[in-house]
């Protein structure tokens, strides 16, 4: 018997932006699932087959079901629609764009202000080289995940896992 599919949507999206390597996308599914969320959009990810490609079906360890209910789109725009809050992820601050705030402080500012009710988006760039200013000035908040001065890269299921135990 397969359970009915739950009536009220998950509040909260990740996005990722034109991902060039499959399994960073299963990684980021499986990162997901372990956090309790389940929307996944692609916007024009590098392979087209992505979500079934054997190294992001193998990264995802038991988050297939994550992978089969996402779906690619040609534009952030379209990643973005029906969401209220959309929130870019960057190591480098921008100088013009939404304000900048570490994770763990813009959620509790979200907590204090009563708005988390409503439907929220990370939005995650390529592995190489993050968002485009582009990008980030379509959000309304940037996330900077506080690391290392000297090197504060990180892995896009990893910047994905913080993001989501934070949230």
């Amino acid at each position: 018997m397969t359970p009915a599919p739950d009536p009220t949507p998950d509040p909260t999206r990740f996005v990722l932006l034109h991902t060039s390597h499959a399994g960073n996308v299963g990684a980021a599914a499986r990162a997901m699932k372990v956090m309790g969320f389940s929307d996944l959009v692609l916007v024009r990810p590098r392979f087209a087959d992505v979500l079934c490609h054997e190294e992001a079906v193998a990264m995802a360890s038991g988050a297939a079901d994550i992978l089969a209910r996402a779906r690619i789109v040609d534009s952030l725009d379209e990643a973005l629609h029906g969401v209220h809050h959309a929130c870019a992820t960057a190591m480098t601050p921008r100088d013009f764009g939404p304000p900048t705030a570490a994770p763990r402080a813009f959620f509790e500012g979200l907590r204090d202000s009563g708005r988390l009710e409503q439907r929220v988006a990370f939005v995650f760039g390529t592995e190489r080289f993050g968002l485009s200013n582009e990008d980030v000035y379509r959000c309304h908040t940037c996330l900077s995940i506080p690391t290392a001065a000297r090197y504060g890269s990180l892995n896009l299921a990893q910047a994905v896992q913080l993001i989501a135990y934070e949230w």
